[in-house]
């Protein structure tokens, strides 16, 4: 009768064990054998239980040990009962932590502003596939997951997740002739829209695109930058990674900016009407009076102007000539652009500058600690919660004039550390390729950009002053294609897109920008993935209980 008792037990629990086994690793409940073997395991535990109920009081009743055999074997099955229970309910809960450098990490300081500021509906529509390609999935999920934690932000913001293949009608009326297999999204304020791609090896929304979308949708007219040109300055055309200018249009254009090209003829010289900001981003030679006549004219009828300045080792002009622009500056705005170059000799190389809100340099010196956070001016909005490393490998210096025009202020934007100073022997520097610091010569820490407010003569509609706004940034190598796209080095995209904002006074768009550093997908097969859910559910379990058995065993064996 024991023998047989054993024979029934050993048998439940293989029969049990293998076909919860066979669920677990193909997870489907449509599996015949593994049901029948789970049948099989319930009647045979069944047939066990009653052996030992019968042979235990038959023996010995329900008394002393016998009785507590019988608890402990019904406590068992209870217990196995509520596991199986537990797991059927975790099987079907569909959540999931994406524990990810993606996953956590929290929205750009602009994405948060840009969704606080929305004084609109905003519809976000999500068109992907139903497919079994997991990389689909994978961007459905995340794309939920970065719209959920957007509307946290704002109540405007409507998401809707759809098939493409069963709303056609929908794609019709958004005008969406063509879906990417990996997913679509569209993002609509009124008569505005953008579509935004999912592509590549890793498909997701990246949080760049969707601001410059919102930004995109959310405004009613897009601000035009014109690209000054005559002087060999860096082409918005050039795709050199060096030397071009190409990505500075390019993020213009991906934050709803118009951008052209303007030359000023010296025959009709003007300034565009359409011109909300004119940039002049590194001449190698001077402007002559004509064209500073025609953007002082543009800049009394409230103009904004960016001028991006290397180094000049010397200035071409006519027979006869004097230096113009700098001069200029200086009168007019109160800016005082320096002949010279920036350079350190504790430094290597002596030229390059490093820039940061935080640094060991600044401690022990009293000049601009209430106004600075070390070298970023801390009471300006373009850098005041500014707090990214800047590279700048030549610069000139830039900072306030002795004597500030009436009607005009002026801030110091970016400083070197201390153990800079103004270099002004530029042709010996060249030559030589070394530098002694003369006493006559501008000391650290040295202003390398300068912003000024100016109230014009010249009246609006309203009767208002007019008010025009510079920058003047004593570099320009940072703002070429390869250093503004750099991941390593975004502090020069958002100081150049945070003074942009400043000029034409969109305050919601200074701000830190969104990163696209993602953690690329796990993607496991099927094999990989059913091993995973069976050791994380069985294989413990399995192990315990068969540790319990052994122990169990040995103990009666040696008792």
């Amino acid at each position: 009768m024991k023998k047989l008792r054993f024979i029934t037990g050993i048998a439940a629990l293989l029969s049990t064990a293998v076909a919860v086994n066979l669920l677990v690793w193909q997870q489907t409940a449509l599996m015949s054998l593994a049901w029948g073997l789970l049948v099989a395991g319930a009647v045979l535990g069944v047939v066990w239980v009653l052996q030992v109920i019968f042979g235990l009081a038959g023996s010995a009743g329900w008394e002393g040990w016998a009785a507590g055999g019988v608890n402990a074997t019904l406590s068992t099955l209870f217990f196995l009962g509520i596991c199986i229970v537990l797991y059927v309910f975790a099987a079907q809960w569909d959540g999931s932590w994406d524990l990810t450098q993606e996953g956590r990490r929290k929205l750009a300081p602009q994405t948060i502003q840009v969704l606080q500021s929305m004084n609109q509906e905003v519809e976000v529509v999500c068109l992907f596939l139903r497919t079994d390609d997991e990389l689909v999935w994978i961007a459905q999920d995340k794309t939920t997951r970065f719209l959920e934690l957007c509307q946290k932000y704002s109540g405007l913001l409507k998401v809707e997740v759809l098939d493409p293949q069963v709303e056609m009608h929908r794609l019709e009326a958004m005008k969406v002739p063509i879906v990417s297999p990996q997913g679509t999204i569209v993002i609509r304020a009124g008569n505005r829209q953008r579509v935004v791609t999912l592509a590549g090896g890793s498909p997701r929304l990246e949080e760049r695109d969707f601001t410059n979308a919102l930004i995109n949708v959310l405004r009613d007219r897009q601000p035009k930058a014109y690209f000054l040109t005559g002087h060999k300055e860096r082409e918005i055309t050039d795709d050199n990674a060096q030397t071009g200018g190409s990505a500075f249009g390019n993020i213009l254009l991906s934050e709803s900016y118009a951008v052209d090209r303007l030359l000023i003829k010296l025959s009709d010289p003007e300034i565009p009407v359409d011109c909300d900001v004119l940039i002049i981003n590194n001449p190698l030679g001077d402007l002559n009076s004509l064209e500073l006549q025609a953007i002082d004219a543009y800049l009394n009828r409230g103009g904004r102007l960016m001028i991006l300045l290397e180094p000049w080792i010397s200035v071409t002009n006519g027979l006869g000539q004097s230096e113009q622009l700098r001069p200029w500056l200086e009168d007019r705005f109160g800016i005082a652009v320096g002949s010279d170059m920036v350079i350190s000799t504790e430094r290597k190389p002596i030229y390059r500058i490093e820039l940061r809100n935080q640094d060991k340099a600044f401690a022990d010196i009293d000049d601009g600690f209430m106004e600075f956070n070390g070298a970023f001016n801390k009471t300006h909005g373009i850098t005041s919660s500014f707090d990214q490393v800047m590279l700048l490998q030549t610069a000139r210096s830039v900072a306030a004039a002795e004597s500030v025009p009436k009607g005009v202020v002026v801030s110091e934007l970016l400083r070197s550390t201390p153990d800079y100073w103004a270099e002004t022997d530029l042709a010996g520097l060249q030559e030589k390729g070394t530098a002694v610091h003369h006493t006559e010569e501008k000391g650290g820490p040295v202003s390398l950009a300068a912003a000024a407010v100016r109230q014009s003569d010249v009246l609006d509609e309203t009767g208002q002053p007019f008010s025009s706004r510079v920058i003047v940034v004593g570099d320009a190598d940072f703002a070429t294609n390869g250093q503004l796209t750099a991941a390593e080095i975004p502090g020069h995209l958002n100081f150049l897109m945070n003074s942009i904002a400043w000029l034409v006074e969109r305050q919601d768009l200074i701000a830190i920008r969104a990163s696209g550093k993602t953690d690329p997908p796990l993607v496991l097969s099927t094999g990989e993935e059913r091993a995973i859910v069976w050791v994380s559910t069985l294989m413990t379990l399995q192990l315990v209980i068969g540790v319990g058995l052994v122990v169990y065993v040995l103990r009666r064996k040696y008792r």
